[in-house]
């Protein structure tokens, strides 16, 4: 070993200082740089796992919130519906109680209309008979030349009116 030693000229002492270089070189580095380098990229590496972590928890609620998106979108449809369906309904309702109002107010009409034409149908024939014994009487105090009472000509005229009202034929 001296003959290495000498062929290729090494120190020990040199040997021994380079030794010891090395190993501050090696402390400095370590403490330096190698171990704040670790930590950075032990602290990246949990950022990195954390960043993971959130992003698949936020695909998680973003997955549960389109899932209740689409859960309140159908219950939405389906009140949307309902409240159509309610609506038609009461329009439905609606429009057949304004028909049968319509219905009762056209049959009160007809029904005063009828009421009225009666009361004038009766007037009328009232009239019509007056006006009827009244000509009769003309008639017979002409025939008979001679002028008949008031009071004897409205008796006559009012047999005259009950024959006819009981369909009897008149007696002059």
């Amino acid at each position: 070993m001296d003959e290495i030693i000498k062929a290729f000229h090494i120190d020990w002492r040199l040997m021994l200082a380079q030794i010891v270089n090395f190993a501050i070189v090696i402390f400095v580095l370590w403490k330096f740089a190698y171990k704040p380098i670790l930590k950075i990229m032990k602290e990246r590496s949990e950022r990195v796992a954390k960043g993971l972590r959130d992003a698949e928890e936020s695909e998680r609620k973003l997955k549960s919130a389109d899932e209740e998106k689409e859960s309140i979108l159908k219950q939405a449809s389906a009140q949307g519906q309902t409240i159509i369906e309610e609506v038609n309904t009461n329009a439905e309702n609606l429009r057949k109680e304004k028909l049968e109002k319509t219905g009762a107010e056209a049959q009160k009409i007809i029904v005063q209309a009828k009421e009225q034409i009666q009361a004038e149908r009766s007037k009328m024939l009232s009239e019509l008979r007056r006006e009827l014994g009244e000509l009769v009487m003309l008639a017979s105090s002409k025939i008979t030349k001679e002028k008949i009472k008031p009071q004897v000509n409205d008796e006559l005229i009012n047999q005259t009116l009950d024959e006819l009202e009981k369909g009897k034929d008149i007696k002059i």
